[in-house]
């Protein structure tokens, strides 16, 4: 029997053949890219732009200057992560291919993160529509015009596209092309942090509390101090047990099958291991239990002799795990993935918008020695990714 969610993933693509077919004459086809222009998006743009010319080349100036921070903080750890690589401290592949997978689930192997085929095209479409959109509102702010804009679809790949007039923007002052070229990685970035500040504020917290016990080893130190399932533990020597939504954004894209209540067990065993790290067994600890304090002394793990040992189950104490299957993840992976979007977009990488930035300022400071400084920083960035990707396999 067919998988329903393999169904529904194949009907998609069904219906959007119909789609394309039906107004092909629309449609530009180059090999594998759909591109559908649209004057309708064009002057909605201009619309946009016109009501505050001024205002928009102000966010465009913070655009470039959050820009030239974020592509030094991103050029700085790329290069730092081959470098713990080449000193044996990382040894397992730390830069991931993000795709789309035909299952419900999400898939996390060496080198590959597949998510949930309908996670990807809300993600996408959230990651790509803003980032183009806002390429073209600073653009027409800066009265440049718009040769193209629409819709694409690059294999599976969908998103949307804007087109400057390139002899307009080539002959424009420096700072235009700088605004232009941040604005679509800034916005991501903006949109990233927005969803994890409001989700932390108005979903996260509200529904955390501690760490749910759901069973006790009866022989252990909790055991022994009366501890039952359905307590809740809040803290261990006064110090918090739980998680942000900020790591959980990063830790859904990194846990195999991250969509699903189950998590919530997996994320409590990190919570709990982590604040146990500074402890060893023998450690007395006072655990704060439904407002109550329990002083225990820790056992050595059955598992891990070193490792010190209280003897619950837990998860995440959550007033509804339904929000784990569907709307937490998805949150997670649009604040997480449109993140990295912006940092990897904003790298000083020729033709990507962090090359556009190098190469602009290249040509306006060392005009002749301008290709060798933009195209330079590009080989030297990309075999820096090549050897993060690659030779994690082999570490």
């Amino acid at each position: 029997m067919i998988d329903l969610y393999l169904l529904s993933v194949i009907i998609f693509f069904g219906i959007l053949a119909v789609l394309i077919y039906n107004d092909r004459k629309n449609i530009d086809f180059k090999y594998i890219l759909f591109m559908r222009r649209t004057k309708r998006f064009r002057d909605l743009l201009d619309k946009i732009a016109q009501k505050s010319p001024r205002f928009w080349k102000i966010i465009g100036t913070i655009a470039f200057i959050v820009s030239i921070g974020v592509m030094v903080f991103g050029t700085w750890n790329l290069i730092n992560v081959a470098y713990l690589i080449y000193t044996g401290v990382i040894t397992q592949p730390s830069l991931q291919i993000i795709l789309p997978v035909p299952t419900s689930e999400t898939i996390v192997s060496p080198g590959f993160i597949g998510i949930p085929f309908w996670f990807w095209i809300i993600v996408i479409a959230i990651v790509l529509i803003p980032h183009e959109t806002f390429h073209g509102i600073i653009a027409r702010a800066e009265k440049i015009k718009l040769k193209d804009v629409g819709l694409m679809l690059l294999a599976i790949f969908p998103g949307a596209f804007v087109e400057p007039d390139d002899k307009q923007l080539k002959k424009s002052k420096i700072m235009t092309r700088l605004r232009i070229f941040s604005a679509g990685s800034f916005i991501n970035i903006v949109i990233g942090i927005s969803i994890i500040i409001l989700v932390q504020s108005l979903v996260w917290a509200p529904n955390m509390n501690g760490l749910l016990i759901t069973n006790v080893n009866a022989t252990s130190p909790a055991g022994q101090v009366g501890l039952q399932p359905g307590m809740i533990l809040q803290s261990i020597d006064g110090k918090k047990l739980d998680i942000g939504f900020y790591d959980y954004s990063i830790l859904v894209l990194m846990i195999p099958k991250s969509n699903s209540e189950n998590v919530t067990q997996y994320l409590s065993s990190l919570v709990l291991s982590q604040r146990l790290s500074n402890y060893k067994p023998g450690d007395p600890v006072t655990l704060a239990v439904d407002g109550r304090d329990y002083d225990i002394t820790l056992a050595s793990s059955p598992y891990f002799k070193d490792f010190p040992f209280i003897g619950i189950g837990t998860r995440l104490n959550v007033s509804n795990l339904s929000l784990f299957v569907v709307i937490l993840p998805l949150l997670g992976m649009i604040a997480s993935i449109s993140i990295l979007v912006g940092l990897f977009n904003i790298l000083p990488i020729y033709p990507l918008d962090g090359g556009l930035i190098s190469k602009a300022i290249s040509e306006k400071y060392a005009k002749k020695k301008a290709k060798y400084i933009y195209m330079g920083i590009t080989y030297f960035l990309v075999l820096i990714i090549l050897y993060a990707f690659v030779s994690g396999f082999f570490a």
